[in-house]
């Protein structure tokens, strides 16, 4: 390229500068226009509002102890009941009052009469085995008790009237919700049970209603009831020499009168004697 060409260019380049620069420039104005009113309140004083917060309140730690340390407390409701149990060495019943979980099962009051009852095991203890009381059923304050055969065949004679005489003073105190218990009749496996009675000395027919009466006399400190004989006169010949004597006793009464011997014979004259009999009382269960 010639060194013509070239300064047209950069001639021309220049040129084109000056014109975009000219097209892009505000105009140019010599006038000033003053303005009065400077809008939005540029003028005002300015005013800085410093607000102080308050510290922040410290964060609150809650610690849940583990589930194991936690405790729970529940009420519940129990209800006082009169069980018999046998005192160790006399023999004589007991009655022990025992709070239990109200209302009271029948299987929970063969329970306790099963067991007795912690901190006792040194002066009472129980005739009722285990087994032996199996259920009882109330209908109109009769109580129909089921006894087992083989159990009560495993007690001694002296461990079975102290066992049937719990069964009965425990249940002719008991309250079940159909009501109250007046007598007791025992089965030994569906069979209607005979069972010595203390109050009579005697046994009870087969499937015999029996009674808290029947078997109180065996109570610690019931007082034991005994029959005493009217006093036995003997009636005697009237005689100007005697008359007649009379002798109470409990147990036997003997009375003998006898004549004065006269010059030539002696003859001693005695009258019948008359004895009363007692029953034993029943003998303590000296197991």
């Amino acid at each position: 390229m010639s060194p013509r060409a070239r300064h047209r260019r950069v001639a021309a380049a220049v040129l084109v500068t000056i014109v975009a620069a000219s097209a892009c420039g505000l105009p140019v104005d010599e006038r000033v226009q003053p303005f009065d009113d400077v809008p939005f309140d540029l003028t005002a004083t300015s005013t800085t509002t410093t607000t102080t917060l308050p510290p922040p309140e410290p964060a609150v730690t809650t610690t849940v102890p583990p589930a194991e340390l936690i405790t729970t407390t529940t009420l519940v409701r129990t209800e006082p009941t009169d069980i018999f149990f046998v005192l160790r060495g006399s023999g004589e019943l007991q009655r022990v009052t025992v709070s239990l979980p109200a209302p009271v099962s029948r299987q929970l009051l063969i329970n306790q009469l099963e067991s007795v009852p912690d901190g006792t095991g040194d002066t009472l203890r129980t005739s009722v085995a285990s087994g032996l009381l199996r259920d009882f059923t109330v209908d109109r304050g009769v109580a129909s008790v089921e006894l087992s055969s083989a159990a009560l065949n495993r007690l001694s004679s002296l461990q079975q009237r102290r066992a049937i005489a719990q069964v009965v003073l425990t249940l002719s105190l008991f309250t079940t919700p159909e009501g109250g218990i007046g007598q007791v009749i025992l089965n030994a496996d569906g069979e209607p049970l005979s069972v010595f009675v203390p109050s009579r000395g005697a046994s009870s027919e087969p499937g015999e209603a029996l009674a808290y009466s029947d078997f109180a006399v065996l109570i610690s400190g019931t007082p034991a009831t005994t029959t005493t004989s009217p006093p036995v006169t003997t009636p005697t010949v009237p005689d100007s020499t005697t008359a007649p004597t009379t002798t109470a006793d409990t147990s036997s009464a003997t009375t003998v009168t006898s004549t004065p011997p006269s010059a030539d014979t002696t003859t001693p004259t005695s009258s019948p004697t008359s004895t009363a009999s007692t029953t034993p009382p029943d003998t303590a269960d000296t197991e």
